[in-house]
């Protein structure tokens, strides 16, 4: 049985093994990730919510980071979602992010960036079957021949 539940604190040093051990994350991303998530656990009111995918067992399985953009009205950021990579293809992604789906409710937009290199072409694929379009791509974003895609969604 999974369940979806806020992250807690005694979630840390779980969420930052999985985050090191997805082999698609370079030394940056992993660091940005160690930052968002210690901003989430210390308070939403740092703009980030973060829900952890347990089982049974409280083993963590994944984990959703997301928050309003400010100046914003029911626009809504995706920063995070990461899997452990031996639950992949097990749908934890999808209940993630149809959790914070629900959560944000109808009337609300979600853009989620994303690198669009060959190692990202499965989360591009993944936003894609939950209905997320490119809103944008700006070329050359994170380095030479790795554009930024944006992609969005209005639930």
């Amino acid at each position: 049985m999974i369940t979806i539940r806020p992250a807690a604190e005694h979630d840390r040093h779980s969420l930052f093994s999985l985050v090191a051990g997805i082999s698609n994350f370079n030394r940056e991303e992993i660091e940005l990730a160690r930052e968002v998530i210690s901003d989430a656990l210390a308070s939403e009111k740092n703009g980030y919510h973060l829900l952890a995918a347990v089982d049974s067992d409280e083993q963590l399985l994944g984990f959703i980071c997301y928050g309003p953009i400010p100046i914003s009205d029911k626009r809504w950021d995706l920063y995070w979602i990461a899997v452990d990579p031996r639950q992949a293809r097990g749908g934890i992604g999808s209940r993630l992010l149809a959790t914070m789906e629900t959560r944000l409710g109808a009337g609300t937009r979600v853009y989620v960036d994303t690198s669009s290199t060959v190692g990202y072409a499965a989360a591009r694929a993944f936003y894609e079957r939950h209905g997320y379009h490119v809103a944008g791509t700006f070329p050359d974003f994170y380095r030479e021949g790795d554009d930024k895609i944006v992609y969005c969604k209005d639930l």
